[in-house]
């Protein structure tokens, strides 16, 4: 059985940004990814990745690691099922975690949450055909899309070591979310808020026949 884990982490904006965001090169990285001017969560953004955030005054980071059972890895044994599980299994959870933390802002004022990777809710974005956004509700800008090291981030800042493998399932993958939050926020709250979220993990059709 696939399980789940959730670490969560805070740090003030200022000294976050100081030490985890330079814009200029993880945004260059961007340009080399499919997503770029393509979908509405990704570069290049309408607004500033370089001020946006200092509008707010502290962040909370939020590590879901995806835990796999030997069963899963001995049955996903080829790249292209890799890649086929992992991208749906991945989707279906990232939404799920954006799901948990649009019902924290509804409780939380003046308080945004950012996702992990490019926005996961349409199959097809409405950017590359100039067409609004179709859940602008439901989207929220990537953490990478802000120029912030995420390698560093789940490293330094969560304790999760990122594991990557086309080759053979790896034991676990992680997917970073966050939240920012103003000045006067009930700080408190928000960490009950974000400790009791609970992500189940899904159980996709692994023999993808």
């Amino acid at each position: 059985m696939i399980t789940t884990k959730i670490t969560v982490a805070h740090s003030d904006v200022a000294s976050f940004l100081s030490k985890f965001q330079n814009v200029p090169r993880f945004l260059a990285y961007c340009k080399q990814c499919q997503n770029y001017n393509a979908k509405w969560s990704c570069p290049e953004l309408t607004i500033n990745p370089k001020t946006y955030l200092n509008d707010y005054s502290e962040i909370y980071l939020i590590g879901l690691k995806i835990i796999y059972d030997e069963e899963t890895k001995k049955e996903i044994n080829t790249k292209e099922k890799i890649i086929d599980f992992t991208t749906k299994l991945l989707r279906k959870m990232k939404n799920q975690l954006s799901d948990c933390l649009l019902e924290v802002e509804k409780e939380i004022p003046n308080s945004v949450s950012f996702s992990s990777g490019g926005c996961a809710w349409c199959c097809k974005c409405t950017r590359p055909s100039g067409n609004p956004c179709r859940k602008p509700e439901k989207m929220r800008y990537s953490l990478d899309s802000f120029g912030i090291d995420l390698s560093r981030v789940t490293e330094e800042f969560l304790n999760i070591k990122l594991l990557w493998g086309l080759d053979e399932l790896p034991d676990y993958h992680t997917l970073i979310h966050a939240i920012v939050v103003k000045k006067d926020t009930d700080c408190e709250l928000l960490m009950q808020k974000l400790n009791a979220i609970k992500i189940n993990a899904i159980q996709l059709n692994k023999s993808l026949k």
